[in-house]
């Protein structure tokens, strides 16, 4: 090897051993900033550490939220008056019907915040050197926002309000069974804005107790409402009874005419009891019974009769015809009214005639003509009997009572006619066979001690006014004849 090839062997050598120097005094310099960085860095780590411990020792991390409220950040004491704040400028506004609102305010009230501490106990769940794990995190604390109002003040702002004045507010009205014309039929309910004043203090103090700021009357049943709805069972049959016992078809049968009630008439008749059911009211179903009695009673009024000779008399006397006995029936009306159930019901008679219309007569009667002193007997449009008469003695003021139609009362065989004076004394005792009374004292009968009939014989030898009758015709009468057969005289 040349020398010139070991020196430059040995350059070589040297060179990477300087080289190898270099480094290593390169790596050991490293190290040395290395080491003075990361001391620096561990300063600085811990002063900001410190920084944001300290800083948020008495104030709330970001994202804490409070009552609802965002308070990051914020310390105790501004928080405190935030909350104060918010509970001093409490407001409960109140909702009412018809889109209505009135509001009462913590200042009518005299609200006043009361502290509790409360928030100071929520600040220590927030340690401020465990900001590292709590600050980025979402809190959310509720604490009592405690304040105090007077129970006098506000039951004079609830007794302000517009809603519970006296005459405020329309009252609601219950369902109820009302006439349409036609039938009865149930009138739905109306809601009204009337309030239940104990209610709705109640429902207010409530709201106000848990610091509502809202609260809504007719949410909180504070309205009257009706007492009787459309689908009460009661109205129901109240209105079904209501119509059975107004559409009942009734009528009454009087014989010559039939008078029919009226829809009208059954409701005014109606009358609703103390325990709420409805019957006819007697005290006025009674005077219409009256009143079409008088108009169909033929009792003792006029009438016409056609004589045997052929000739009209006027009749305006007598008890003959039709009389309506009143109480029975009204009686039977009012059956049929209260049942309900409809029909006709057919009058009862005080006493009848032999037929409905014109004389009432029909084709049976004894007809005497005081002029004529003659008596005919007629059964069902035969004559029986034409038989001359003695009536009365008008010159002694004992003539037959004449001019109209009365009915025979009686029948009596044999039978003692007994007459008396004013005194009260026996004037006569008579006996005879057959006797027929038909006004009072006086009536058909024959006299044994009376041979001659007819003529004049009653203006000087007359009866004290009773017929005077041969015996013969008087059998035949008696024979054929009924209670209550008309007796014509004129």
């Amino acid at each position: 090897m040349s020398k010139a090839e070991n020196s430059k062997k040995e350059k070589l050598k040297a060179l990477k051993k300087a080289e190898k120097k270099m480094k290593k005094r390169k790596n050991h310099t490293a190290k040395k900033i290395a080491a003075g960085a990361g001391i620096t860095v561990a300063v600085l780590l811990a002063a900001g550490y410190g920084a944001v411990g300290y800083y948020y020792q008495d104030k709330f991390y970001p994202g804490t939220r409070i009552n609802g409220s965002a308070c990051g950040g914020m310390q105790v004491a501004e928080i405190k008056e935030m909350i104060k704040k918010s509970a001093e400028e409490y407001s409960l506004t109140i909702q009412e019907k018809d889109n209505q609102t009135e509001v009462i305010t913590g200042d009518q009230i005299q609200i006043t915040y009361q502290d509790d501490n409360s928030l100071e106990k929520v600040k220590e769940q927030q340690n401020s050197w465990l900001w590292p794990v709590q600050i980025f995190q979402e809190q959310e604390y509720e604490v009592k926002a405690e304040n105090s109002y007077d129970q006098n003040f506000l039951n004079e702002a609830v007794n302000q309000l517009q809603c519970l004045q006296e005459g405020s507010g329309t009252p609601s009205q219950d369902a109820r069974v009302e006439d349409n014309g036609a039938a009865y039929a149930i009138v739905p309910e109306v809601y009204g804005t009337q309030l239940d004043k104990e209610k709705t203090t109640a429902a207010i103090q409530k709201a106000v107790e848990e610091r509502k700021t809202e609260i809504s009357l007719e949410a909180e049943d504070c309205y009257i409402k009706p007492g009787v709805l459309q689908n009460d069972e009661k109205l129901k049959a109240e209105m079904d009874k209501l119509n059975q016992l107004t559409g009942a078809q009734v009528s009454v049968n009087f014989g010559s005419g039939q008078e029919t009630i009226s829809r009208d008439m059954l409701k005014s008749w109606l009358k609703k009891g103390e325990d709420g059911s409805y019957a006819f009211d007697e005290s006025l179903v009674k005077p219409v019974v009256i009143g079409w009695s008088e108009k169909y009673n033929t009792y003792g009024k006029p009438r016409d009769f056609q004589t045997t000779g052929g000739s009209t008399v006027h009749l305006t006397g007598g008890d003959y015809g039709w009389r309506v006995w009143q109480d029975k029936t009204t009686e039977s009306l009012m059956g049929v009214l209260n049942a309900g159930t409809g029909g006709v019901v057919d009058a009862t008679w005080l006493q009848t005639g032999q037929k409905h219309g014109g004389n009432d007569i029909d084709g049976t009667y004894v007809e005497i003509s005081i002029s004529a002193q003659r008596m005919w007997f007629y059964k069902n449009g035969t004559c029986l009997v034409d038989t001359p008469v003695v009536t009365g003695n008008p010159n002694k003021g004992n003539g037959t009572p004449a001019g109209g139609v009365w009915r025979l009362k009686d029948k009596q065989s044999p039978s003692v006619l007994v007459g008396k004076r004013p005194d009260g004394s026996i004037e006569y005792k008579t006996p005879v066979t057959y006797w027929m009374p038909f006004n009072g004292g006086v009536g058909i009968h024959d006299l044994s001690t009376r041979s001659s009939f007819g003529g004049d014989i009653y203006l000087y030898n007359g009866s004290h006014g009773c017929i005077n009758t041969p015996f013969d015709a008087v059998r035949t009468i008696y024979e054929n004849i009924e209670v209550n057969t008309p007796i014509v005289v004129y």
